[in-house]
């Protein structure tokens, strides 16, 4: 049995805003860094999540 989290558009919106609030808001440059890093992996983790339900799905339309 496979563990994930799911990744959602409301979870990447919401940490979009946390990061333009820092980076526009005055921020330390260390917080704007870590926010934009939860960023950017936040959208790495949802595409690689939709590439696995693509294949996941591609192989049960093949058996």
């Amino acid at each position: 049995m496979d563990l994930r989290v799911e990744v959602s558009d409301a979870d990447i919106a919401i940490a979009r805003r946390l990061w333009s609030r820092a980076a526009n808001g005055g921020a330390e440059p260390a917080r704007v860094e870590r926010l934009l890093s939860d960023y950017v992996q936040l959208i790495s983790a949802q595409a690689q999540q939709i590439a696995d339900d693509f294949r996941r799905r591609q192989l049960d339309g093949a058996a």
